[in-house]
C-alpha cells in the first residue's frame, strides 16, 4: 500500500496546463483591449491632423489676406493656388465681392468684401475669413 505524505497531497498538480475554455477567455479579452488602443490610435492621428490645420490655416490666410491688402489691384473677383512645398497639401481661395452701403446722409460707399478660405487635403478642412476694404472708386 503506497502512503502519500501531507504535503505531496496538498501541492497542485502542474503538468495540468490552461484548458481551451480558459485560452478563447484570455484571447477574447486580449482582442477587445487590442481594438480599443487601436481605435484610440486613429482619433489621436485625425485629431492632430485637425490640430495641425487649425493653428497653421489662420496664418496662412492673414499672410494671403495681407498680400490682397498690399496689392488690392492683384486681388481678382475670383483666384485661387497652392502654397509652396512648405505647407504641402494646403490650397487658397479668394473672392472678391463689390457691396455698396449707404450712409445716413444718403451717400454710397463703395467697399470690396474680400473671402480667403484655406483647404486642406481637398477640403477636407477648411478655414475662411472676411474682410471689407475700400473699393478703388470709392467716395466719401
Amino acid at each position: 500500500m503506497k502512503t502519500m505524505r501531507h504535503s505531496e497531497h496538498l501541492l497542485p498538480d502542474l503538468s495540468r496546463g490552461f484548458t481551451l475554455l480558459e485560452v478563447m477567455v484570455a484571447l477574447a479579452i486580449i482582442a477587445i483591449v487590442l481594438v480599443s488602443v487601436l481605435r484610440m490610435q486613429g482619433q489621436t492621428i485625425s485629431m492632430n491632423e485637425a490640430f495641425r490645420f487649425y493653428t497653421v490655416a489662420p496664418e496662412l490666410a492673414t499672410a494671403k489676406m495681407a498680400d490682397i491688402r498690399q496689392d488690392p489691384e492683384s486681388a481678382e473677383l475670383n483666384s485661387s493656388g497652392d502654397f509652396d512645398e512648405d505647407f504641402f497639401g494646403y490650397s487658397w481661395q479668394a473672392a472678391v465681392e463689390e457691396v455698396v452701403i449707404e450712409t445716413e446722409e444718403n451717400r454710397e460707399m463703395k467697399l470690396n468684401r474680400v473671402d480667403v478660405t484655406i483647404s486642406y487635403m481637398d477640403e477636407a478642412y477648411t478655414y475662411g475669413i472676411r474682410e471689407y476694404m475700400p473699393a478703388a472708386s470709392n467716395e466719401l
